[in-house]
């Protein structure tokens, strides 16, 4: 493999990158406002079919992303050896650099640390906090849910 081959592989991973955190953006947000539209009003077994729905998704795009991260790292080490090779051009060179400079770990810890986070959160939200109002209801009808 040869360095022309590399670059354009790890510029359309940054895409892969970029579309998997669009893609995480738009699921857990539809599932916040899921849950503060109708899952906070839903029994327990509605909530728990949910939560365990949105797990699965999650969890999908955790070994997606894990998957993509090795195909990467692959790259990044294809560099190495075309270096080693004296066959790295100054554009290969920065590629290699930036992952030396620890900037794609960074962005893993920073990845799994926000997910696990928001994951947290929404469990609690989901099961735990008790939401003062609603979407549609009136203060004495959330006064009214808040006290059964």
């Amino acid at each position: 493999m040869t360095e022309a081959d590399v670059i354009p592989l790890l510029i359309e991973f940054m895409h892969v990158l970029l579309a998997a955190i669009s893609i995480y953006f738009t699921i857990v947000s539809a599932y916040v406002v899921g849950l503060y539209a109708f899952l906070a009003r839903a029994s327990l077994l509605l909530k728990i079919v949910a939560f365990l729905f949105f797990t699965l998704v999650f969890f999908f795009l955790m070994q997606f992303n894990y998957g993509a991260g090795i195909f990467q790292r692959g790259l990044v080490d294809t560099l190495v050896v075309l270096e080693q090779v004296g066959e790295l051009s100054p554009a290969g060179q920065t590629a290699l650099d930036s992952a030396r400079d620890g900037l794609n770990q960074k962005v893993r810890i920073v990845l799994w640390l926000g997910s696990a986070a928001t994951y947290l959160a929404l469990f609690y939200l989901t099961f735990f906090h008790k939401w003062n109002y609603l979407m549609g209801e009136d203060p004495s009808e959330a006064a009214q849910r808040r006290a059964s």
